[in-house]
């Protein structure tokens, strides 16, 4: 049973057959040095031995959710319905954090509580698989983000779901995510709490998260089948340029016309 009281931080964490490696993920928040947190694993239909693997976790803290598959975006919208923390960070099946994660965003918040968001810079690794299961390093950067402008967040500045801590109640008043946005869906979100409190987020400047990207065979994120696929990642800007041209006509210019 988990505890009534009312934890500081709801982790939030789709996830869809990825039995393979969100035990990596989990074990990540175990690590975590701020331990007053709560863990919603969302299951979003998953066929592989995803609900098995969820099995072996027994901390109290931890909460799975099973639904059909409707995508990661309304897996978070139904995370952020059952979060009782009143910050919310997310973390993708398939990234990690590192063990200081929830305590510097505790720490940054404690600080400067007139902001409603904040994020942080990653390790990016992208690798490449193929049809015979080899899997190559192809190259690991560091992304330190910025402190970004209203204007340079229309730009597509924004940071990645797994780097991202918000208020609870910020997140809701801007009706959560997008759930037809397939493609860009961390940009977007942000954008919409950006507008919606102006000037209120805050970049912590270390890099906390170990974010990975596989490309090839075995491809498994938005991001990467978008990527390989073409049309789906064509179909996501059309939506974009569609929901934003009337607020900002050079949206169409900054992501192109596919």
């Amino acid at each position: 049973m988990t505890s009534s009281s009312s934890p500081r931080f709801s982790v939030i964490m789709p996830t869809f057959n990825r039995a393979y490696v969100i035990w990596k993920a989990i074990n990540s928040v175990l690590a975590q040095s701020w331990h007053d947190w709560e863990l919603i694993v969302v299951d979003d239909g998953s066929e592989d031995s995803t609900q098995r693997l969820l099995e072996e976790f027994t901390d109290p803290r931890i909460r799975v959710f099973k639904t059909d598959s409707h995508g990661p975006s309304a897996a978070r919208n139904l995370g952020l319905s059952r979060a009782r923390g009143e910050l919310i960070a997310y973390l993708d099946s398939d990234n990690t954090w590192h063990p200081d994660f929830l305590s510097e965003f505790e720490e940054a918040t404690r600080d400067d509580s007139e902001k409603v968001v904040w994020y942080c810079g990653q390790e990016t690794t992208y690798f490449d698989r193929s049809t015979e299961g080899i899997w190559e390093n192809k190259r690991t950067s560091i992304d330190e983000r910025s402190q970004y402008t209203l204007e340079e967040t229309w730009k597509l500045g924004a940071p990645d779901t797994s780097a991202l801590v918000h208020l609870r109640s910020a997140g809701r008043s801007v009706n959560g995510w997008d759930e037809n946005c397939r493609w860009l869906e961390d940009w977007d979100f942000f954008l919409r709490i950006c507008l919606e409190y102006p000037g209120r987020w805050r970049l912590i400047p270390k890099i906390l998260v170990s974010y990975r990207q596989v490309h090839g065979a075995g491809a498994d994120g938005i991001c990467a089948e978008a990527k390989q696929h073409g049309a789906p990642e064509r179909e996501g800007r059309l939506y974009l340029i569609d929901k934003w041209k009337d607020l900002h006509p050079e949206i169409a210019e900054t992501l192109g016309h596919g």
